[in-house]
This record gives structure tokens, sequence and C-alpha cells, in this order.
């Protein structure tokens, strides 16, 4: 059975379509546009009136967040995620294999991310739009354990560095997605506890890197009086 769904979309601007540039525009590109941009349509120069000063706006943000190394990174990561409502809109039907193929396009696209930059609140909003209630619900009435399996070992590939809180967060819909399969629980749930002890000492590896630099200031200290 196949339910037609429509997912919401994230709303997240175009900075790059706002600048008139490529996604993979360098930083001269960007500055270049921008210059043009903003003496076409400066409130002072411009007779366009209020367009002129909200597209002015819009240029100035655009501006600032691609011309910003980090922002611009974080920025590409969002979009690209938010990219998953935009093609959910277009698909006439939402089947267990559509979700299955977003699934895999996340996958792919985790494996080149850094872990240590990425955002972690967009990762977590797009499993939660990929495993929404009307989407867990074509999962489940459809009943093809196979594709239910791979969704799931897709996700817990691809969140597998995500924040503990929000991966319990995702492990109650995956959880609801295996359904009574035991061993697709057990194994959400090892994910889970392995998560959570990287967790752990990922909060005190700071704590034991500071002993250990007090403990070799000491030694050196006193082998220095010997």
């Amino acid at each position: 059975m196949n339910i037609t769904i429509v997912m919401p979309a994230k709303e997240i601007k175009d900075y790059y379509r706002i600048l008139g540039v490529a996604p993979a525009a360098n930083i001269q590109d960007v500055k270049k546009a921008y210059r043009a941009l903003v003496f076409k349509y400066h409130p002072d120069t411009s007779d366009k009136g209020d367009f002129a000063k909200e597209r002015f706006h819009d240029v100035q943000e655009a501006y600032e967040i691609l011309s910003d190394a980090q922002r611009r990174r974080r920025y590409d990561e969002e979009r690209w995620l938010s990219g998953m409502s935009r093609r959910a809109e277009e698909q006439v039907a939402i089947t267990p294999a559509w979700i299955l193929a977003e699934a895999q396009r996340l996958g792919r696209h985790m494996m080149v991310v850094d872990a240590y930059r990425m955002d972690h609140a967009a990762l977590r909003d797009y499993v939660f739009l990929l495993l929404s209630k009307a989407h867990i619900a074509v999962l489940q009435q459809e009943g093809d354990e196979h594709i239910n399996r791979q969704v799931i070992q897709q996700l817990l590939a691809a969140v597998r560095s995500i924040k503990f809180s929000y991966l319990e967060q995702i492990a109650v819909l995956l959880q609801t997605v295996a359904g009574a399969d035991a061993d697709l629980v057990a194994d959400i749930q090892y994910r889970v506890d392995e998560r959570r002890r990287q967790a752990a000492w990922e909060r005190f590896m700071p704590l034991v890197a500071i002993g250990i630099a007090l403990l070799l200031t000491a030694i050196m200290f006193f082998w220095g009086r010997r």
C-alpha cells in the first residue's frame, strides 16, 4: 500500500541563489558577486524602495555566511539535509523503497562529513523527517522486513557520531520501525550503549589530559630538583 505524504519543508534561504553564485564558488567569486549586488541594491543608491532594502538585507546576510569558512560549512550541511524535505514534496507517493533510498543517500553523505564539525541538530532533524509518524506507518504497513532492516542499519551508520542525547531520541523511532524483530532491537540498543560509553569518555577525556599534564609537570619539577 502506498500512502501519499506531504512532508513540511524546512525553511532555509538559498544564499547561493541570492548572490547568484554556484555552491562551488570560491571566496573571490562570492566577494565579487556581493560587491556588485551591494552597489545595485544599496538603499542610498537604489530607487527600488522597500524591495531594495529587503534585497540588500538578504545580500548582506548571504555574504556574512558564505564568506566565513566555518559558518559556510555549517550552512552547506544544513542546506544539504533540508533537501530531503523538498524531494519528499516532489514525490507522488512515499514508499519504503523511497525511504530506504533517502537513508542510503544520507549514509553516503555522512561518510565525507567531519564528525567534529557537523551540525548535529540538523542531522537529528533530518532523521526525524525521514522517520516521521506517517513514514513509519508506510514501513509498518508494507511490512517488508528486508527494507526495514536496511533502513535501520543505514541510519545507525549515518548517526554513529551524533550527540548521545540525539541518538537516544532517534533510537526510539528506530525501535518502532524494528517492531518485534528482537535482533534489530538488540542491535539498536547495543549502538546506544556503545555511544553512551563513548560520550562518557569524551566528557572525561579533557580531565584525564589535564591530570596527565599535571602529573608530568610534577615529575619534571621533582626530577629537576634532584
